[in-house]
């Protein structure tokens, strides 16, 4: 199951560039035409006054699906006690910042709901976007592959007050 989570993180660290480098869409209105990267819609933002954003932006679609690949294959490579608590917190903040990394295509649709005007307005999936789906798509099923993997190793509790109780 390691070996799954490993090649699963490292597929979508190979994406991770082009995801975010390569031109997310193309938006073509009154003939004008412009393309942009994750990357670069970020420095629009900035540039235009909308720093918050920016940094909203930044944080759940660059930094965080970056640190979360490389923790999973971090984890998956050392590999280590799974009863160990340090570990047992970081898989606890894979799981709960995955929620985060959805905040992206919410902001992408969002964003194409906005300037969707009818026949005024034509917006295009670019390669980017091609790199992206499948950068998170490997990072959703290296995250699922790695739970399996954690929650068949984990050992079993025992509550309080059951020692002696057969089961």
């Amino acid at each position: 199951m390691r070996q799954r989570v490993v090649a699963l993180s490292l597929g979508s660290l190979v994406l991770y560039p082009l995801a975010i480098g390569l031109p997310i869409m193309t938006l073509a209105q009154f003939g004008h035409v412009r393309s942009t990267s994750v990357l670069g819609g970020v420095e629009a933002l900035w540039s235009e006054g909308h720093p918050i954003l920016a940094t909203v932006v930044v944080a759940c679609s660059v930094v965080l699906p970056l640190a979360k690949c490389l923790a999973m294959l971090a984890l998956s490579i050392r590999g280590g006690d799974r009863a160990c608590p340090r570990r047992s917190r970081l898989v606890h903040v894979l799981e709960v910042s995955g929620r985060w990394g959805m905040l992206d295509v919410l902001l992408v649709a969002g964003l194409v709901a906005a300037v969707k005007l009818g026949e005024l307005v034509r917006i295009e999936p670019g390669p980017g976007a091609i790199a992206f789906v499948g950068c998170v798509g490997l990072a959703i099923l290296a995250s699922a592959a790695m739970s399996a993997s954690e929650a068949t190793a984990r050992p079993s509790v025992r509550r309080a007050g059951t020692e002696g109780v057969v089961p």
